[in-house]
């Protein structure tokens, strides 16, 4: 195959630019999630580096260009993490209840050699309405530092029926009330109307 072009920052070095194997490295790029350490080998130097960028072609989804950073691995690096929904949410097997998500992803800090690449919330604890899962019950190694708000919500129970049936409830409603407006406009006639506007 042939070559990605990338480039690689930091590690107190001018930017390096990088011809990286295509396949191999499509497929460890299509891969990742979250933030993770890749060893670097360049001229037989061999550099952990995090993705800081990734530039895919619009129609195809393939990578065009990426950029690496490399970490210094005494220093705290901030990143984002995914989270993932785990368990089985008591709240929802009625069909009463539904558990509507919130944050996807938080936002921490470490250092490189304790960097994970997504976080597990698990959704058990939900059993009835108005239950809330926030980051603050996110089990997290002891190493990592939230910066996200501990009180952001990521999954909370709500009634199952889905918003789009209470708009259209509403929409119908006022549709009612115009109608009737009209008819009464047309008990009346244009004189009055003007009359009327006039003593305002």
């Amino acid at each position: 195959g042939g070559y990605l072009p990338g480039v690689m920052y930091g590690a107190g070095t001018v930017p390096i630019p990088l011809q990286l194997k295509e396949n191999h490295a499509s497929q460890i790029l299509n891969r990742l999630q979250g933030t993770v350490l890749i060893d670097l080998n360049i001229d037989g130097k061999v550099y952990k580096t995090v993705v800081r960028e990734i530039q895919r072609d619009v129609l195809s989804g393939g990578v065009l260009h990426v950029d690496l950073m490399a970490v210094a691995m005494d220093q705290v690096l901030s990143m984002t993490i995914p989270i993932h929904l785990v368990g089985e949410a008591p709240a929802a097997e009625t069909g009463e209840f539904a558990v509507i998500t919130g944050l996807n992803e938080i936002e921490v800090e470490c250092l490189p050699e304790d960097i994970i690449s997504s976080v597990e919330a698990n959704v058990d604890s939900l059993s009835e309405l108005g239950d809330v899962l926030t980051v603050k019950h996110l089990v997290l190694p002891d190493e990592i530092t939230v910066l996200t708000e501990q009180e952001e919500v990521i999954a909370r129970v709500s009634y199952a029926f889905s918003v789009e049936e209470e708009e259209e409830e509403e929409v119908l409603e006022i549709d009612a009330e115009d109608v009737e407006v009209i008819e009464k406009g047309r008990e009346y006639s244009e004189e009055d109307e003007q009359e009327s506007e006039n003593e305002d």
